[in-house]
């Protein structure tokens, strides 16, 4: 059962320009409970507000007494949370936070966008770097087998001299073996001759001294 507590004298201007005057209403959904709230009745016709549950105390004389102590500021901001409760304005703050959530959706679709563009800019940069990369590394790979063919050419070259100055050393040490066989058999000739030619001139003159 809702049991009227007080009514305040002061009139309450809210922020459309709407005149109320405030009550203090109170019940007990439970033993040993009250509630109270405020309903706001228009001076000029048109439809009553009321708030949610505002306090809960003991008894109903503690709500009365709890009344006693509202101030005119309380009462305005009272009045201003009842109008929030109306169904238009829960539906202006629905279309409102749904608003609020499109723009926030919009402003993250367009952050992810430019993360793309940046991941995408970033992806061609990374393989534009891998390209010249794989280009310096086939140029220097080119360059040392380049230097490794020079040297081997020059290697080559080396070992093509040496074959051909061991040739002429192996020619010319045969040349000095043939020239060293002729003046050899070149000597013994001249000494057989030498001694052939001397021999008889030796026994004549043995035979000479033998005659009486």
């Amino acid at each position: 059962m809702v049991h009227f507590v007080q009514q305040y004298s002061q009139v309450l201007v809210s922020s459309d320009a709407h005149k109320y005057v405030a009550r203090v209403y109170a019940a007990q959904p439970l033993v040993g409970r009250w509630d109270g709230w405020f309903v706001f009745f228009p001076l000029h016709g048109g439809r009553a507000l009321a708030t949610d549950r505002e306090t809960t105390q003991s008894s109903l004389s503690a709500v009365a007494y709890w009344a006693t102590g509202i101030s005119t500021t309380y009462l305005e901001g009272a009045l201003e949370r009842a109008r929030a409760l109306l169904p238009e304005a829960r539906l202006a703050r629905r279309a409102e936070q749904a608003g609020r959530e499109e723009e926030l959706a919009r402003a993250e679709a367009a952050a992810y966008g430019e993360a793309a563009a940046e991941a995408r800019l970033e992806a061609l940069e990374a393989k534009q770097r891998h390209r010249e990369a794989e280009e310096l590394l086939m140029a220097e790979r080119s360059e040392s087998a380049r230097s490794a063919a020079e040297l081997h050419e020059r290697a080559a070259a080396a070992a093509r001299a040496e074959v051909r100055e061991a040739e002429r050393r192996r020619r010319q040490a045969e040349r000095e073996a043939r020239a060293g066989r002729r003046y050899a058999s070149n000597a013994a000739g001249q000494r057989a001759a030498r001694a052939a030619n001397h021999t008889p001139k030796r026994r004549a003159s043995r035979n000479r001294k033998k005659r009486p």
